[in-house]
């Protein structure tokens, strides 16, 4: 039975370095010629267009690099984490070759999003658990200035200590009935918390 899931996660893993093989393959090739070859626009320097395409294609080949020899360990290339972001760096790099060649050379902030997502992911999953305790400023203040946080003061204050209660599903209510009549089962349930 062990021997079928390694099989299947191989089996896997091969077709993932596939597509990192082609993927790069038609992409690389689609950049070089639509910006080197016959197509591009001669008045325009190709100075930063070289420079640019050469460090993200690094990072992308590193990473490529990295997820190959991940592959051929046994590791799971499909799973979560920081191999799930190593592909998504992967993909944007792609994305980005083949629309400033074939689109607009403005495409290159598309890149912007893998350093935004970063700082996204490192504030909510680290700064804000760890360093904040919990407690995030951000979507305090962005719900003190929507109001969604709940109601604002003087509605709050206009209602009954009953209307403040939280509701109470149909079960609730009639286990409460009976704390209520006495019931032993009840107050042996509450003695034991």
């Amino acid at each position: 039975m062990a021997r079928a899931a390694s099989k299947k996660q191989a089996a896997q893993n091969a077709m993932m370095v596939r597509i990192l093989t082609y993927g790069f393959l038609i992409t690389n090739t689609l950049h070089l010629f639509f910006i080197f070859g016959p197509f591009r626009n001669k008045a325009k320097s190709l100075f930063w267009p070289i420079i640019k395409y050469a460090i993200t294609e690094l990072i992308a080949g590193a990473l490529g690099l990295t997820l190959r020899s991940m592959a051929s360990q046994g590791d799971d290339l499909g799973q979560h984490g920081l191999t799930a972001y190593m592909f998504d760096i992967i993909y944007v790099t792609w994305f980005t070759h083949v629309t400033t060649a074939l689109i607009s050379a403005k495409f290159w902030y598309t890149y912007l999003v893998i350093p935004l997502y970063a700082a996204y992911f490192g504030y909510n999953k680290l700064i804000v658990p760890f360093v904040l305790g919990g407690r995030d400023p951000i979507r305090s203040v962005i719900s003190m200035v929507t109001g969604s946080a709940g109601q604002p003061q003087s509605a709050q204050a206009n209602q009954t200590p009953a209307d403040q209660q939280p509701a109470q599903s149909k079960r609730q209510a009639k286990l409460q009935k009976r704390a209520d009549r006495g019931d032993p089962r009840i107050q042996m349930r509450q003695q034991r918390q």
